[in-house]
């Protein structure tokens, strides 16, 4: 039976073990990876080249959004109601906050009905960046 400590280091590297088997760029060192994916049929608008746009662009932020967590952190908040020791409801929330400066799109593509959008952070760029030098 897997640890707690284990079962969270897994998830922890679950994100970089997904980039690193879709043939993507493979992780410099200093380097982060985010991968964002949008499925394009789900996308609001009809006209096939708008569902496009949007998918594009939802990808881009999700990708966005992999980084600011890599980054950043993600804070949880997590509430449980029980009544004689049964539990009756849960929820658990997660949020990121964060500024990312330097990222440059990799590849950017569509893959069957997802658009995937990569990006590379160099962390040295980044804190001179965040610095402001």
């Amino acid at each position: 039976m897997l640890s707690k400590r284990g079962l969270l280091l897994g998830l922890l590297l679950l994100p970089l073990m997904a980039c690193s088997t879709q043939g993507g760029p493979k992780p410099a060192r200093n380097h982060i990876y985010a991968v964002g994916y949008a499925p394009i049929s789900l996308q609001q608008p009809q006209d096939p080249q708008q569902k496009l746009l949007h998918a594009m662009r939802a990808s881009k932020l999700d990708a966005y959004r992999e980084l600011t967590e890599q980054l950043s952190g993600v804070m949880t908040s997590s509430s449980s109601i029980t009544n004689s020791n049964i539990l009756q409801d849960g929820t658990v929330s997660n949020s990121s906050r964060g500024v990312v400066r330097g990222a440059r799109v990799v590849n950017s593509y569509p893959d069957g009905d997802m658009y995937i959008t990569e990006l590379e952070l160099d962390l040295k760029l980044f804190e001179k960046l965040r610095r402001g030098y």
